[in-house]
């Protein structure tokens, strides 16, 4: 089992949703592994276009760890509220380390 990192990028919708859905999410990710180790709120490409408000990169112990949490009842309230107030053009992208 192989460590992964998970590229995340989006638009914010609605700031106040969005600052609920931040101030509770780390709290559902710890429980199972993971962890976000980078956040870019000013995304500036060195090429190409960035059509993101936001990117994120967590890293997790597995790919059953992420689908897990992704798919938990302990997240489940955020992923309303992240699917119908607080973002849009959502995009989640899991990498597996080279181990």
């Amino acid at each position: 089992m192989s460590q992964v990192y998970v590229y995340i990028e989006f638009k914010i919708n609605d700031l106040e949703a969005f600052d609920l859905y931040t101030s509770q999410v780390s709290q559902t990710t710890e429980i199972y592994g993971g962890k976000t180790i980078a956040v870019n709120k000013l995304p500036l490409p060195i090429h190409g276009e960035v059509g993101a408000d936001v990117c994120v990169i967590q890293k997790w112990p597995s790919l059953k760890s992420v689908q897990s949490w992704h798919e938990s009842p302990e997240y489940a309230p955020l992923k309303k509220l992240r699917d119908e107030e607080a973002m849009s053009d959502l995009k989640v992208i899991p990498i597996p380390a080279l181990d």
